[in-house]
Parts: C-alpha cells; sequence; structure tokens
C-alpha cells in the first residue's frame, strides 16, 4: 500500500474541520514553515475541484479583536494593525464539501 504525501496527509486532516498551521505541524510531522508553503498548494488543488472548497477562518486580534479579513497570506500576522499587539490568534485551514 503506498503512503501519502505530506500534502495528502494535510488535505485528508482537514476535511470537515479547522486546524491551524502548527496544530497540522505537530499532526504530520514537519516544521510549520512547511506547513504553510504546503497549504498554498493544497488551495491551489482544492480550488480545482468543484466538490470541495477550500475554508481560511482569519486570524484575530486577542486584545482589541479586528479580524484579518482581507488577508490573503495563510501565515500569522505579527501584530494588529489597529492597537499593536502582539496577541493574535492564528488562521485555521479547513476543506469543506459542498
Amino acid at each position: 500500500m503506498a503512503e501519502l504525501t505530506i500534502r495528502q496527509l494535510i488535505m485528508q486532516s482537514i476535511t470537515g474541520t479547522l486546524y491551524s498551521s502548527r496544530q497540522l505541524a505537530e499532526l504530520v510531522g514537519v516544521p510549520e514553515r512547511q506547513v504553510e508553503d504546503h497549504l498554498i498548494h493544497v488551495a491551489k488543488s482544492v480550488a480545482r475541484d468543484r466538490t470541495r472548497r477550500f475554508v481560511l477562518e482569519p486570524s484575530r486580534c486577542g486584545d482589541c479583536g479586528f479580524v484579518f479579513r482581507e488577508r490573503t497570506r495563510l501565515t500569522c500576522p505579527s501584530r494588529c494593525p489597529r492597537c499593536r499587539s502582539e496577541a493574535i490568534s492564528p488562521p485555521r485551514y479547513g476543506i469543506e464539501l459542498r
């Protein structure tokens, strides 16, 4: 039986649920930065499939509640543009079946 690639493992893990890149890194066993790179390609693959949709729950400031809705990068922002706080919750990713 063939072993799944890292991207296949990530896609399988986030189908039907939401995970942060740190949670995925622990689950798959690769560095967090590498997971973020793979997520870019996972999002492109899912975009071509009409039966699934890539879901991004944006980061949120823990102090003022600012939500990073317009952010296109999949990485976690370092500071809040409104209050300059560094208490930012990481974005979470998932795949929804249509």
